[in-house]
C-alpha cells in the first residue's frame, strides 16, 4: 500500500492568504515543507486508487502529483477544507464514485455537470466498502459535525486515518488501531485544541497506545515549523507529514 500525502495543510493553507504571521512569512520565503496545501490523502493499492477527501486546490494537487484515473474519492466530513475541491470535477473525464456518510451527502454541493458523471454513495460507520482486494470501513470520530475516519486494509498492510479528530478516543478506537501498521492524525495546533487532536495529544497516544507508526498532518500556521516539529517528534519515532512526502506500508 503506497500513501501519497498531496496536501498536508489545515483549513487555511499554509501561506494563509492574508496573513503576515511568522509561520506565513516563512512559507512565502523558504516554500518547501512549510508551505502546505490543503489536506489530502492518495491511497494506491491493488491497482486501486482512492482519494480521502478534496480541497479547493484539489486539480492543482492530481496534476502535481500527475495523478490521471481515481477507484474512487472518500468524504470525511462536510467541511469546506475537506469537499471545497468537488467542483473541480466539473471537467473529470471518467465516470467517479464519490462515497460519503449518509449524514455527509445531503451537504454536498455537485453542479449539474458533475452529478452526470458522479456515482454517489452513502455509508454507515462500521460498513465495508470493498474496491477489489482492498477495504475501506469507515467509523465515527468526534467532531462539532458528523465526522468519519477510514481503516483501510490491503495484501495484510492496515492504515487508520483518524481525519479532523477530537481528542477524546474511546476502546472503540483504539480496537481499530491495534496492529495497525500506520496511524494518521490531524493536528492543526501543538498545544490542546478545542475541536482536533493536538500535537501533545499525538505523542501521548503514541506512547499509551503503542502504536507502530505515527503520522500527523492537517497541519495550520500557528503551529511550529516543519523542522521544530521533526526535531521534537524524531526521537518519539512520529513522521510529520509534508506535500508530496510519499510512504509504503
Amino acid at each position: 500500500m503506497k500513501l501519497k500525502f498531496l496536501g498536508t495543510g489545515a483549513a487555511e493553507g499554509i501561506p494563509n492568504f492574508g496573513c503576515t504571521c511568522v509561520r506565513c512569512q516563512l512559507a512565502r520565503k523558504e516554500k518547501g515543507p512549510n508551505s502546505r496545501r490543503r489536506a489530502s490523502l492518495l491511497v494506491e493499492a491493488a491497482d486501486q486508487r482512492l482519494l480521502l477527501d478534496v480541497p479547493p486546490e484539489i486539480s492543482q494537487q492530481l496534476n502535481h502529483a500527475e495523478v490521471y484515473d481515481l477507484t474512487a474519492i472518500l468524504l470525511s466530513h462536510e467541511h469546506h477544507d475537506h469537499i471545497g475541491g468537488l467542483i473541480e470535477f466539473e471537467f473529470w473525464q471518467q465516470v467517479l464514485p464519490v462515497f460519503a456518510g449518509y449524514d455527509v451527502l445531503t451537504k454536498l454541493l455537485l453542479t449539474p455537470r458533475f452529478k452526470k458523471r458522479a456515482l454517489l454513495s452513502g455509508f454507515q460507520a462500521q460498513t465495508r466498502l470493498h474496491f477489489g482486494d482492498l477495504t475501506v470501513m469507515p467509523f465515527k470520530v468526534i467532531h462539532h459535525v458528523s465526522c468519519y475516519g477510514f481503516v483501510i486494509e490491503s495484501d495484510g498492510a492496515r492504515l487508520v486515518h483518524f481525519t479532523d479528530s477530537d481528542f477524546k478516543l474511546s476502546n472503540l478506537h483504539r480496537s481499530l488501531i491495534r496492529d495497525a501498521d500506520v496511524v494518521i492524525f490531524h493536528t492543526p495546533t501543538y498545544e490542546e485544541h478545542r475541536h482536533h487532536l493536538s500535537v501533545e495529544n499525538v505523542i501521548a497516544l503514541a506512547k499509551d497506545w503503542s502504536l507502530k507508526q505515527t503520522v500527523i498532518t492537517h497541519i495550520n500556521h500557528h503551529n511550529l515549523s516543519h523542522e521544530e516539529l521533526e526535531e521534537k517528534l524524531a526521537p518519539e519515532g512520529i513522521i510529520v507529514a509534508y506535500d508530496g512526502l510519499v510512504l509504503e506500508i
